[in-house]
């Protein structure tokens, strides 16, 4: 579990490192190398996940409807 719940960190990523995962679908980002590679990185300095974090915050944020689904129901496409 992660003993740094209030904190923004990348104790997630060095979990998974050492097979400390809560999940078995958490554990298989080891199994591909790309993933890996990726999980490594984010594990080993945390300038690497904060610079990744923001960027795909910043990718999220130009969502929107236009072009998009957006649905009201998850479960039900219109």
């Amino acid at each position: 579990m992660n003993s740094s719940t209030t904190a923004f960190d990348n104790i997630y990523y060095k979990m998974l490192m050492q097979g400390q995962s809560l999940f078995s679908t958490d554990q298989a980002l080891l199994a591909t190398p790309s993933t890996k590679k990726l999980v490594a990185k984010y594990a080993s300095t945390m300038e690497e996940y904060e610079r990744a974090f923001v960027k795909s915050m910043i990718k999220m944020s130009s969502i929107s409807g236009n072009g998009n689904e957006v649905r009201l129901n998850c479960r039900r496409v219109r």
